[in-house]
Formats: structure tokens, C-alpha cells, sequence
């Protein structure tokens, strides 16, 4: 039975999921050569879809590692090999403690260069006897007795008025009245201590009371008749001079330290070093060990370690002034 498209006896052209009916009046040959040039250019056309596909979806990584690989190779020193995240961590610790030592020496011979330019040798103001007379030398002598006698008040730096047995709990302290404490754990320094060309009195700790405090200026102003206190900025030190406070003492058990203060006539620190040696420890390999500590600029140096040739420089004319 004749259709007008096909064939229908029987016969069918069944190539996997395509059925093809021949064309009226055909062997089957024109049927077969047709469905195989198809079914190749069926195949090419899958094939070139799946590769642009996988070009699409790798294309990216693709330029990214290769992005990686040109800068690399950039950086790439010729003959050597890239180095490992540990190797290169340890290289930049390396070259941060390289740069710290450097500049911790620099910084040590800058505070060098500074000490080298103090003055700590001992200095004198003269009292001015055009301006102070021997009335007033009785009027200042008596003042500051009563001050010491806890018959009159000092005033303080914050307005305060405090009588001199409360300016430190010093009987407390050392167990004992006050008669004997001003006569026994005291030193007096009778001088013009701030260049002003007129007397101070400065009453200096003795003993193991210097743990608990330091000197006290004590200043007498005629017109108001009153007497200023100060020394809460010296804490630990001793008058060495006029306008210098020195130090000494054990910090700890293998060590001993030293400071000096220096200030201006309005009783402000100008100068402030500390020097601390460290004894040799033989049965631990370590040796004598010389630290500076100082201000530079507006920058607080400390502990900074040099050697011993500058060690003697430096405190030379320290402890020659101490002595």
C-alpha cells in the first residue's frame, strides 16, 4: 500500500534511535549513504559543542595560574629556586632581627655620644651677700629650724600644708621620737641649691630611710613668710650638688646601679641617666654586663648594652664626682 512518502512493506531503516523510511521506489543504498553522512556531521557538531563547553569552564583557571606562573617567573632570581612560605618567613625574621641589632646599636651610640656631652662634675652657686644679709641669715637659720621642730607648716606643691614629721612616715618607719630621728637619720645641706643666689635647706635621708623616700628642698619666701617644700621627683636619690641628685643602690643581687638627676632652678629633671653593671656569672659562662639607660629627644631609652671601653668613658667623671 502505497503511502506517497514510503514504503510500507515491511521494510525500515532502524539506525539506534532513528527510523528511517525509504523513499518510494529505492533500494535502500541512497538511505544507508545519506543516514551515515549525517550521523557524521551529527557527531562533529557534539563533539566541537563539548570542547567549547570544557574551553568555558577552565578558561579562567587556565589564565589565572598562568598570570601566577608569569609573575614567578618575574620574581624568579636566575639559578635559583622559589622558595618555600617556611624558607621565606625565616628569611624575613632573619631580616627584622638584622635591622632591630642595627638599629639598637645606632641608638646605643647616639645615648653615648650624649653622656659624653654632661656635666657631672661637682658645681657651686655662691650665696649673693649683696642681697643677703646676716639678718636674714638669722630670719632663714630660725625659720627652717621650726620647720624641722614641727612648730610651723611647709606647704606643699599642690597647695597642701603639711608639717615635716607627715611629709614621710618616718617614725613610724624607724621605731623612734622625733628629736631623735632629725638629730640621728638625718643629713643637712645648708647651700643655694637652685642658682638663685640665696640659701635652701636640703635634708637628706640616711640610712635604710632612703628606701622609703629622698631629699627635701625646703625653700623660705621672706614676703609671704612661708616655706615650700620639694623633692617628690627625687625619690631614691641623694643630693650630690647644687642642682644634682646622685644614686647607688643594689637592684637586685647580681647587679648594682647608679643614677643621676640634674635639675633646673625651677626644680624640674633636665637630666636623668642610669647606669647598671651586672657581676660576671663564671659558672654560667656569663660576663660582666654594662647597661645605660637615658632619655633622647622626647624618647626613653632603656637598658641599652655597650661595652666596656664605653662603660669607662661614660662614667668616668660620674663617679669621680661621687667620690
Amino acid at each position: 500500500m502505497a503511502t506517497g512518502l514510503g514504503t510500507t512493506d515491511g521494510k525500515k531503516c532502524m539506525d539506534g534511535k532513528f527510523e528511517m523510511v525509504y523513499p518510494v521506489g529505492g533500494s535502500g543504498m541512497k538511505c544507508k549513504k545519506w543516514t551515515y553522512i549525517y550521523l557524521f556531521f551529527s557527531c562533529i557538531g557534539v563533539l566541537a559543542c563539548i570542547f567549547l563547553y570544557v574551553k568555558g569552564e577552565t578558561g579562567q583557571d587556565t589564565n589565572t595560574n598562568t598570570e601566577q606562573y608569569d609573575i614567578l617567573a618575574e620574581n624568579k632570581e636566575p639559578g635559583r629556586e622559589t622558595e618555600s612560605p617556611e624558607e621565606t618567613e625565616t628569611s624575613r625574621e632573619e631580616n627584622v632581627e638584622e635591622t632591630e641589632m642595627e638599629s639598637e646599636e645606632i641608638t646605643a651610640e647616639a645615648v653615648i655620644e650624649k653622656l659624653r656631652s654632661i656635666d657631672f662634675t661637682i658645681k657651686e652657686y655662691p650665696i649673693d651677700t649683696e642681697i643677703y644679709t646676716e639678718e636674714m641669715d638669722r630670719e632663714y637659720k630660725e625659720v627652717f629650724l621650726r620647720v624641722l621642730l614641727n612648730q610651723i607648716p611647709v606647704q606643699c606643691e599642690d597647695g597642701e600644708e603639711i608639717y615635716f614629721e607627715d611629709i614621710d612616715p618616718v617614725k613610724e618607719k624607724l621605731n623612734t621620737d622625733h628629736m631623735t630621728m632629725i638629730k640621728e637619720h638625718f643629713l643637712y645641706c645648708y647651700l643655694d641649691f637652685d642658682g638663685d643666689g640665696l640659701p635652701e635647706l636640703v635634708v637628706d635621708p640616711l640610712g635604710a630611710y632612703v628606701r622609703f623616700g629622698g631629699p627635701r628642698i625646703f625653700k623660705y619666701d621672706r614676703d609671704s613668710k612661708k616655706v615650700y617644700v620639694d623633692g617628690y621627683r627625687y625619690m631614691r636619690y641623694r643630693p650630690l650638688c647644687a642642682g644634682k641628685f646622685y644614686q647607688e643602690y643594689k637592684g637586685s643581687p647580681d647587679s648594682i646601679q647608679y643614677g643621676y638627676q640634674e635639675i633646673d632652678s625651677q626644680g624640674n629633671v633636665i637630666e636623668e641617666v642610669k647606669f647598671q653593671l651586672v657581676f660576671p656569672a663564671p659558672a654560667y659562662g656569663h660576663p660582666e654586663r654594662y647597661f645605660i639607660t637615658s632619655m633622647l629627644g622626647d624618647k626613653y631609652m632603656d637598658d641599652l648594652e655597650i661595652d666596656k671601653k664605653s662603660w669607662d668613658e661614660v662614667t668616668h667623671d660620674f663617679f669621680e664626682a661621687m667620690d
